[in-house]
């Protein structure tokens, strides 16, 4: 038999609950689980630095690597896999958390723009058939 799984509640919110009026759940305050970036997360590597030079400049997300290195070396770290890259860049585009704010002024356009030219760069597969159209 399963042991019965409960949360200590007081008696005024089990009143609450017993009413139809639960109580409001309040967001948690993430502002101090932020740890302070290491050194080495708030500057760009020398990778870093090649790989956004080596972009396009319609492509270069230079804003977000001025604000966030620690993105910047992330995203250069993937740039010789473009799917894996890809995949992230859409993990910080899309919220699937809920309650994120989103990067700040046009950063997300540039995140947007950088994954159109990687877009670009994946094989075009074929949905339907499972194989990349070069594979023909």
């Amino acid at each position: 038999m399963e042991p019965l799984s409960f949360e200590f509640v007081t008696v005024e919110e089990a009143k609450q609950v017993l009413d139809g009026n639960p109580p409001l759940q309040a967001q948690p305050d993430w502002t101090d689980a932020r740890r302070p970036p290491a050194p080495e997360e708030s500057a760009l590597t020398d990778t870093a630095m090649r790989w956004l030079a080596s972009l396009p400049p319609e492509a270069r997300p230079l804003e977000l690597c001025r604000r966030y290195a620690r993105i910047g070396n992330q995203l250069a770290a993937l740039a010789a896999n473009p799917a894996a890259l890809s995949a992230y860049l859409v993990e910080l585009l899309i919220d699937r958390r809920g309650g994120r704010q989103g990067f700040p002024g046009g950063i997300a356009l540039e995140l947007s723009r950088l994954h159109e030219h990687v877009a670009q760069l994946l094989p075009n597969i074929d949905v339907q058939q499972g194989w990349s159209e070069s594979q023909d």
